[in-house]
């Protein structure tokens, strides 16, 4: 089966910095896979030239067949690729509905009639319909998460990149949008998460990967590579939230 994302040999410096080290990885269709490692690794810069806010030094990228290394965020996005960010920034004074249509309009490329109603289907799908008509800017923060995510499926993604969406929730919260990115993949949403709460991952994910300055350090079963010893080792100290 071809992948539908096909990352080889990727490098970016910033000056003396390289954050990215000749990082390779593959995704199958459909398929959920979870992206750990320290602060400062090179995660968020993987998902950056993934998207194409950032241009890589070195490497290629593949994406449905299509080699897309060289092409910009929207070329990106119309082929499939959605994102979301650490930080939430919703246009604050939109509602949520509206946040949805700049997405599946300007994103994904639907007429009028087709981002209505797409973007209902997105809100029941991440619990937002009872705040449709709310302005973005006076959700919780659980609620500004979704609508995060929900903007990035309302460009009617293929591959959803997940950025850290689980941070700074309560262990309730958690478990709701661990629920809620569970539905998301049985859809067959295939998904790249990045989190620190590595039991919130364990829930969605099939395979992990593990970056540490710019490299992998391991990559496989969920399991087996939160029981390499390295891959513990610079986890210690971190104390990051369970779920």
């Amino acid at each position: 089966m071809q992948p539908l994302l096909a990352v080889d040999g990727l490098r970016k410096r910033y000056g003396s910095v390289t954050v990215t080290d000749d990082l390779s990885l593959q995704l199958a269709p459909g398929e959920a896979l979870g992206v750990i490692g320290p602060n400062g690794a090179g995660k968020s810069t993987l998902f950056n030239l993934i998207a194409g806010g950032v241009r890589a030094d070195a490497g290629r990228i593949h994406f449905a067949g299509v080699e897309v290394t060289g092409e910009p965020v929207h070329r990106r996005c119309r082929l499939g690729i959605g994102r979301s960010h650490q930080i939430p920034h919703p246009f604050v004074k939109m509602t949520v509905f509206e946040n949805l249509l700049v997405g599946a309009a300007f994103g994904g490329g639907k007429d009028e009639r087709g981002a209505n109603e797409w973007c209902a289907q997105v809100l029941e799908m991440t619990g937002l319909m009872r705040k449709a008509n709310v302005l973005a800017g006076s959700l919780t923060l659980l609620e500004r998460k979704r609508l995060e995510m929900a903007r990035a499926l309302a460009t009617r993604p293929s591959l959803l990149l997940l950025d850290e969406i689980a941070g700074g929730l309560t262990e309730a919260e958690c478990h709701e949008l661990v629920e809620t990115i569970q539905g998301i993949h049985r859809g067959g949403t295939a998904i790249i998460w990045i989190e620190h709460i590595v039991h919130a991952l364990l829930a969605v994910v099939g395979r992990l990967l593990v970056i540490n300055f710019g490299s992998k350090l391991d990559e496989g079963e969920p399991q087996a590579v939160m029981a390499n010893p390295r891959v513990q080792e610079i986890y210690l100290g971190m104390g990051g939230a369970a779920c």
